[in-house]
């Protein structure tokens, strides 16, 4: 997979308030800081912190209300964020989110589709898809409910793999499962990061996936540190 290196994405000075007709409530508060491709970044912190308000911006769901988030250089506020979240980064969750109506390869298959590939090609990029995150084809014209948690969450992966994009954000990915499958995903994350050099950030509470990963951040209060890096 050809991709570039360095940074792809920067935040200056991001603050973000989430405003009622009754209060203002401010989730994050002067955010600095920077990913690079071929890395994993664990984002720790309490339920509230703010962890779930940043990746939500790095996910182009919404803008900063202060400060600058940068895609390559460029103020996502001036990029087509519906281009961005189809081609460039997607969302992994901790509940999985497959389509429960459409096999383990139609649920890899349909980002392609949305993106106008033809539904051969997208079958075939599935399959690689699919054997990339270690799942045998005995698997793949099943329906989601017939294979276990962390089977499910390697065809998220993999669903996220076949955007295109190269930022896979993952809201709490091993919080339904049990440590073995925990460990399977945390070790794939890792792999896709430095063997196919994506940018790789996770929100976690966990502390044996915040050891994995190469760059540890704390968020406390809106306001984000450096744990390790």
């Amino acid at each position: 997979m050809e991709r570039k290196m360095g940074k792809i994405i920067e935040a200056e000075s991001v603050s973000y308030v989430y405003q009622t007709k009754y209060q203002k409530t401010r989730a994050l508060s002067g955010v600095n800081c920077s990913f690079e491709r071929g890395r994993v970044y664990a984002i720790t912190g309490k339920s509230g912190s703010g962890k779930s308000t940043l990746l939500s911006l790095l996910a182009g769901l919404d803008v900063p209300t202060e400060g600058t988030l940068y895609i390559d250089g460029e103020d996502m506020r001036k990029i087509d964020r519906d281009a961005y979240r189809m081609k460039r980064a997607s969302v992994i969750y901790q509940a999985f989110h497959l389509f429960p109506l459409l096999t383990v390869q139609e649920n890899v298959m349909f980002p392609m589709e949305l993106q106008h590939v033809a539904k051969k090609e997208a079958g075939a990029k599935a399959k690689e898809h699919l054997a990339k995150v270690g799942l045998p084809d005995t698997l793949y014209k099943k329906m989601p409910n017939m294979i276990s948690g962390g089977e499910q969450q390697r065809v998220a992966i993999a669903r996220a793999m076949a955007s295109g994009g190269e930022i896979l954000l993952a809201d709490e990915p091993t919080g339904n499962l049990d440590s073995q499958n925990e460990k399977v995903i945390v070790d794939l994350l890792c792999q896709l990061a430095h063997e196919e050099n994506y940018a790789v950030i996770i929100v976690t509470h966990n502390e044996a996936v915040a050891a994995a990963a190469d760059v540890v951040f704390g968020m406390s209060d809106g306001v984000l540190s450096v744990v390790r890096e």
